[in-house]
């Protein structure tokens, strides 16, 4: 019988099998629930000290192109005794201004929200179903014609299409971000 430790991916996996990390914050405006980076923490910090890991968060933003401003952001399991680690990314785009916020509080919202999906992609938590937004929404379809707008939840880019084919075509290969889910408006 052998004293080894498991690899770090191997207790990654457990991590990622045991992990509950429930929607615990309410929308009372847009009426929906959703689970915060503090939440998805609260929950994953001690499985990994349980099993000699520390979880990290880091973020930084990045200017692309036409002056956008991503704040990326990377999660990272790190052995404590060896110092390998295991790291994940996610991005979320400041929009130029919002009412209500000031700068500070921009950048704020997207590093939370960042920080959010490099956990999730670290910790394979899957909101594919939910996107933050009400759970009993239908997916609107595409207009077969007409000019509409369709709306990226992941970064909020909005695109206008002539119609569902250009739409279908465009989601089929879309470039707008690592994470896009779109929503017809």
């Amino acid at each position: 019988m052998s004293d080894e430790r498991p690899t770090l991916l191997a207790r990654l996996l457990e991590v990622q099998r045991e992990l509950k990390a429930p929607k615990g914050q309410h929308n009372s405006f847009g009426g929906f629930d959703y689970r915060s980076k503090e939440d998805v923490l609260e929950a994953a910090k001690p499985l990994c000290h349980d099993r000699g890991m520390l979880l990290l968060c880091s973020d930084e933003a990045v200017e692309v192109s036409e002056g956008w401003v991503y704040v990326r952001a990377c999660a990272s399991v790190v052995d404590a005794a060896t110092g390998e680690r295991v790291d994940a990314r996610g991005l979320a785009r400041e929009p130029k201004e919002k009412k209500g916020m000031d700068a500070s509080q921009i950048t704020g919202a997207a590093a939370s929200y960042a920080g959010k999906r490099a956990l999730a992609n670290l910790l394979a938590i899957d909101d594919t179903a939910d996107a933050d937004a009400p759970a009993a929404r239908q997916e609107a379809a595409p207009p077969p014609s007409g000019p509409f707008t369709a709306r990226c939840r992941s970064c909020g880019t909005r695109y206008e299409f002539a119609d569902a084919a250009q739409y279908e075509a465009f989601v089929a290969a879309p470039g707008c971000c690592p994470a896009p889910a779109w929503e017809v408006e």
